[in-house]
């Protein structure tokens, strides 16, 4: 591979770059987020980009905050007319009841419990896919994982719109409610599952070595841990009472059985099943609004564009050569002499300091870079350095991250 070395030289006095030479991969710029190449990219096929997640935090928070108004103010509907014709109560009736035409459920307004769940599909889709967009770069297979698991469970909550819980005859003898619930049971597991992968990507996101608190690779864990924690947490109270009831109930059975089935001697009590169904789909829904917020702007972990604080400006670096061969990855060439790689680190420390970048620059990138001007510094093996050097690399859109950040601060 021709190698060509770009210099960047400081004055520390005027505090202003110079570029030397500038050597750019236009290909590989269209596919890095942060390049003016990837955002004219991006203009095009507006709907598809919106599918797949691809919004900036404004859009985000107007869209969640209007989508998920929409969807409550429809289920208000619903709770409305039930309670024209019964009435309903979280801890005897499940949210499927909504939906239901029968005589003792929503025979006035079950359509709104349809609209709102095949609404619910079309708006959730778009932050899913958001999500997954800014946590792939954590573990790939992961955040797959748990995507997969999410998009399932969305596509089985828009069955359950079109197949209320009715004990209508839809062909033969098979019910609505015989179609409603599997398909409720796979949109709730699939979710419980989801949930915890993405719970895994922010444990894997934390090194253990990081001794800075609330900093990881990517996200911003002082928000990711608090949302992923009481999410997890509700579950698995949930979870631990519905299955210590399968427990006591036998027991207080034996003890009189005129307590009735399991399903009804559990209602209004702390056993209820409806109870902690309603509890999970609130805590989801509030999920889906908030930790989207807590993940960073760019998918690869870049902060928005903006003006960083004066703060960068004053730190000092005296001569920073950076190779700028831009293939699939980004491969940075520190030139052996006349390089301060140790005041390079600490420029990036200062960076991962500062909460306008939270998430910038990780921990771990850090590490190696002082590691690498160990070894450069001891004369180590090239072929060390060389491998030190693709550690650094690992992600692509770090080192374009660190390059972009010189450029803006410095002038």
């Amino acid at each position: 591979m021709n190698i060509k070395l770009q210099t960047i030289s400081l004055d520390p006095k005027v505090q202003r770059y110079e570029k030397v030479s500038d050597t750019v991969d236009e290909t590989v710029l269209i596919n890095t987020p942060g390049s003016n190449f990837y955002e004219k990219k991006m203009s095009k096929n507006k709907v598809w980009n919106f599918i797949c997640g691809y919004l900036t935090p404004v859009q985000l928070l107007v869209y969640s905050l209007v989508g998920f108004t929409v969807i409550w103010c429809i289920y208000g509907a619903a709770y409305y007319t039930y309670n024209l014709s019964n009435h309903y109560s979280i801890m005897s009736c499940t949210f499927s009841f909504l939906g239901s035409w029968d005589d003792d459920s929503n025979p006035i307004g079950w359509y709104w419990f349809t609209i709102g769940m095949c609404s619910s599909f079309f708006i959730e889709m778009p932050i899913i896919m958001y999500v997954y967009q800014r946590v792939k770069h954590i573990n790939k297979k992961i955040a797959l994982c748990g995507n997969i698991f999410w998009v399932l469970g969305v596509c089985a909550q828009f069955l359950v719109g079109c197949f209320p819980s009715s004990s209508t005859i839809i062909f033969g003898t098979t019910k609505f409610r015989d179609i409603h619930n599997p398909t409720a049971t796979v949109t709730f597991s699939a979710l419980l599952v989801g949930a915890p992968c993405y719970a895994a990507l922010v444990g894997y996101d934390r090194p253990t070595s990081c001794k800075k608190i609330g900093k990881g690779n990517i996200l911003n864990h002082r928000y990711t841990d608090i949302c992923i924690g009481i999410v997890i947490s509700i579950m698995i109270v949930a979870l631990i009472i519905l299955g210590l009831w399968q427990i006591v109930y036998p027991i207080m059975y034996a003890k009189d059985p005129t307590i009735g089935s399991n399903w009804s001697a559990a209602m209004n009590t702390i056993w209820s099943f409806p109870l902690w169904e309603n509890v999970i789909i609130i805590t989801l829904y509030l999920y889906l609004i908030i930790f989207p917020f807590s993940l960073p702007h760019r998918a690869d972990g870049l902060a928005p564009k903006q003006r960083l604080s004066t703060t960068f400006k004053k730190v000092t670096l005296d001569q920073i050569y950076l190779k700028s061969e831009i293939s699939k990855t980004w491969y940075p060439i520190l030139s052996r002499s006349d390089v301060n790689v140790r005041n390079a680190a600490d420029f990036l420390e200062n960076l991962a300091d500062c909460e306008e970048v939270e998430g910038l620059v990780s921990f771990r990138a850090i590490q190696t870079l002082s590691k690498l001007a160990d070894m450069i510094n001891s004369q180590q093996n090239a072929e060390e350095t060389k491998a030190v050097l693709k550690e650094f690399t690992k992600s692509s859109y770090e080192l374009w991250t660190w390059h972009s950040t010189i450029k803006k601060c410095i002038k």
